[in-house]
């Protein structure tokens, strides 16, 4: 007498976005409608309308991003280790946090993990906001030539003391703007990936 073979029930087919149907009764639609594809064909030819699609393209800025992060963050590294001081290791502190964070938005973007979205914006738009408090405390607060170079420049004549001066905080100001720019623009990117709540 044949043993009876305990049936398991059919894995669901995931539909996107939100329907989940039973394998079975896909086929059966698919041969209703006379279509020749088998139920996982398609599903791949449908388009991508998933709630996360904005994801992979925001997981590849974030890969991008956290390999330059950590890049700078070793040469900060380096930089401290020959010109130690209490300025330098904040910068060094605030670039390991960043890059730190930098990976885990990277890793939930991967997983489509909703905390990515507000977590990587919370991450660059902090990181934008230290560009720009460093940048505009060196150009407007504490920049002073040092005293040896403004000896060399006032003996030769070369160059105004207060154009050169003007000239270094405009090229603060420009790194504030292009790179603390940057970084909120990137921040802004990872947020438009937000998965609205449905109601």
């Amino acid at each position: 007498m044949a043993k009876l073979q305990p049936r398991i029930a059919p894995r669901p087919t995931r539909m996107k976005p939100t329907i989940s149907i039973p394998r079975e009764a896909l086929v059966q639609l698919l041969q209703a409608s006379g279509s020749p594809l088998t139920p996982e064909q398609y599903v791949a030819s449908l388009p991508e309308v998933s709630e996360f699609k904005k994801y992979p393209s925001r997981a590849r800025a974030a890969a991008m991003s956290k390999a330059i992060l950590l890049l700078v963050t070793i040469f900060a590294v380096v930089f401290v280790f020959f010109f130690p001081g209490i300025e330098n290791g904040i910068i060094l502190v605030g670039l390991a946090l960043v890059t730190f964070f930098e990976y885990r938005v990277h890793r939930y973007f991967r997983e489509e993990n909703p905390k990515a979205p507000g977590l990587g914006f919370r991450n660059q738009s902090a990181f934008a906001a230290g560009i720009l408090i460093y940048c505009l405390y060196q150009g407007f607060s504490t920049f002073q030539m040092p005293l040896q170079a403004q000896t060399l420049v006032e003996e030769n004549n070369l160059i105004d003391p207060d154009m050169l001066t003007t000239v270094a905080r405009l090229f603060y100001l420009f790194i504030a703007v292009t790179a603390g720019g940057s970084q909120f623009g990137l921040a802004w990117y990872y947020r438009n990936a937000q998965v609205e709540p449905t109601s």
